[in-house]
């Protein structure tokens, strides 16, 4: 009877996070070339989100202020992504405008703002050998410009003299797309290397896995209602990476840390007299009005950024000097995928 007794301590006790752990989203598929010896190989495939097609491939724009004086981060999302006037729109296009003529004040900026958009697609995992737990799982794939000149390069081939150099293909098609090798390296601690990732050469339909049984889609309607329950079913929502409308407190957060990141009154001036956005630029009036340290140099410091808040893509090509990691995969077969992985 003792054990009906027996508590888990640890559902009481507050655990000791460790210094470098970091949120971790288990909806969304993360290859992490910094926890598998800098280099990260798997091959999915991009899918249509029924739930929505037009948002198979949705797109979000989103911001993040330093503020030097709370030493607080605020990251939001930004009111463009639903056509509404945005005052972090115009800052970054200020900004930009500025680069070339004030370079080192642009840079010191850059440290406390940045604007950036992130794609979301749904992907189907066909070989994970660093988790092939997560094989045959549908996930959140987050990505960038990179990845997504890939894609329109498929969608949109290169034309010479009005003829196509390759056929027009949808990777998201279910009969006639491609497969995705990905490749990520590591450039930084921060920043990865994607630029080795490619879409296979063959056309085909995607092969998808129900228990230990392997479906091949076809174009008939039993295949349909086969592959339409098995996305519907294993999906994962996209209704939390959609914009989040600010909340009131929101507004009032992102003036000050706007106010405070970029203390040059003359860039705000700018910005001022060039946003639409009538309520932030109100805000902000308000902040200077009471702030006699505006023109005080903020510090340049800037805690490092998580590489989940901002994703860089580096076209860079990075030399891999290390072995292969799927020569010591597990103990599978090998499959269609196993030579190339080997090769690389």
């Amino acid at each position: 009877m003792t054990d009906f007794f027996d508590l888990p301590e640890d559902t009481f006790s507050k655990q000791k996070a460790s210094s470098n752990s970091r949120k971790v989203d288990e909806k969304v598929y993360d290859p992490d070339p910094n926890a598998h010896n800098g280099s990260y190989k798997s091959v999915f495939r991009f899918v249509p989100y029924l739930l929505d097609k037009t948002k198979s491939k949705y797109t979000k724009y989103s911001a993040k202020f330093w503020n030097p004086l709370t030493k607080e981060s605020v990251i939001i999302d930004c009111p463009s992504n639903v056509g509404q006037p945005s005052i972090l729109w115009t800052l970054e296009s200020v900004l930009r405008s500025l680069r070339k003529e004030e370079p080192d004040l642009i840079k010191d900026i850059d440290s406390r703002f940045s604007r950036w958009y992130t794609h979301h697609s749904i992907v189907y995992i066909k070989k994970d050998p660093q988790r092939p737990e997560l094989e045959g799982h549908l996930k959140i794939f987050k990505f960038r410009n990179q990845i997504d000149m890939l894609i329109d390069q498929a969608v949109n081939p290169e034309e010479v003299d009005g003829m196509s150099l390759s056929k027009k293909v949808n990777p998201y098609h279910l009969l006639e797309g491609k497969d995705f090798f990905c490749v990520v390296g590591k450039k930084t601690k921060e920043f990865r290397d994607w630029s080795k990732c490619k879409f296979m050469d063959e056309i085909t339909p995607l092969v998808f896995k129900i228990g230990d049984k392997q479906v091949v889609v076809e174009n008939n309607e039993k295949s349909v209602k086969l592959v339409t329950e098995f996305l519907t079913k294993h999906s994962p929502t996209l209704d939390e990476y959609y914009h989040q409308e600010w909340k009131e407190e929101d507004f009032n957060r992102v003036a000050e840390a706007l106010v405070a990141a970029i203390p040059q009154r003359e860039i705000l001036n700018m910005v001022l007299e060039r946003s639409k956005d009538t309520k932030m630029n109100d805000l902000v009036r308000s902040k200077l009005s009471g702030n006699t340290h505006v023109n005080t140099p903020a510090p340049s410091s800037n805690p490092t950024a998580d590489s989940s808040e901002k994703l860089v893509f580096s076209s860079e090509p990075k030399p891999s000097s290390q072995t292969s990691i799927f020569d010591n995969a597990s103990g599978s077969e090998d499959d269609e995928y196993d030579s190339l992985f080997k090769n690389l």
